[in-house]
């Protein structure tokens, strides 16, 4: 066992700067706590650079609670096709951090038009958003779709998820989200837009249910994909697990950013 740094922070284009999770791994016959797990004491920093790598803004977090910082000084909106660094250190005189990781924020794109607010559950018709494209540099746009309902209530289930409940054992469907979603997963219109169709797998809830579409950057595409392999998603031999790839230097986690739109519709039974 090596004890490694694991950070946890997701910068969204448009919102305020996120907060930065710092904890340890702790020993595999330990069990895991998070106030053991926390880093404390941490000088944490998030830069925007210029094109050229050069910095351009510096904002100093502050820790707010065991291993969680902050940026309280002001807001900063995240900046959609900016490149962000994110560097932590032991002391604030180390010249070199202990802990760095660097995020391209995807571009800006906007909801165009959809199909509806209201639909009968597993009814002729799905949620289509149709949308402008995120730009990446040097690859095509993976997506994220994700459903997060207003009430999640285990009588408002649908059956998927109602037969999967267990009243001993409860778990939350409040946030659905799909996998990696590329090119050949969605409608590539003439004037350059994309429609998406929005399976009824990811309603897990009946009402109201918000729906966001991010575009992610490379470190939550890489987890996301080399994660899906070790739980089993692919035709790696047994015993045989591939790394995680973290895009972390100095420790593991995910230092990741994203772009999305947002629309809210309303899921009816169809009985």
């Amino acid at each position: 066992f090596e004890e490694q740094m694991v950070v946890e922070a997701f910068l969204t284009a448009g919102r305020n700067l996120p907060e930065v999770q710092l904890t340890r791994t702790l020993p595999f016959n330990r069990a895991y706590s998070r106030s053991e797990a926390a880093l404390s004491g941490m000088h944490v920093r998030i830069i925007l650079l210029e094109t050229n790598g050069e910095p351009a803004l510096v904002f100093n977090l502050s820790e707010i609670s065991n291993g969680i910082y902050r940026y309280q000084t002001e807001s900063h909106v995240v900046r959609a096709g900016r490149r962000y660094r994110l560097e932590v250190r032991e002391s604030a005189g180390d010249e070199e951090p202990v802990l760095r990781a660097t995020t391209f924020v995807p571009g800006a794109f906007d909801l165009v038009s959809d199909n509806g607010s209201a639909f009968i559950y597993q009814g002729p018709e799905q949620y289509e958003p149709t949308f402008t494209r995120s730009q990446y540099p040097g690859r095509q746009t993976y997506y994220v779709a994700s459903v997060r309902a207003s009430e999640p209530e285990p009588d408002q289930l649908t059956p998927f998820y109602a037969d999967q409940y267990d009243e001993d054992n409860p778990r939350e469907y409040d946030r659905i989200s799909s996998g990696i979603i590329n090119e050949e997963n969605y409608e590539q219109n003439e004037d350059g837009t994309i429609t998406l169709k929005l399976p009824w797998i990811a309603i897990a809830y009946y009402g109201l249910n918000e729906v966001s579409v991010f575009a992610i950057d490379t470190n939550i595409y890489d987890y996301i994909r080399t994660l899906g392999i070790q739980q089993g998603g692919s035709t790696l031999s047994p015993g045989q697990i591939e790394n995680v790839i973290w895009n972390v230097e100095g420790g593991i986690g995910i230092f990741g950013s994203r772009s999305g739109i947002e629309a809210t519709i309303l899921v009816e039974p169809g009985f």
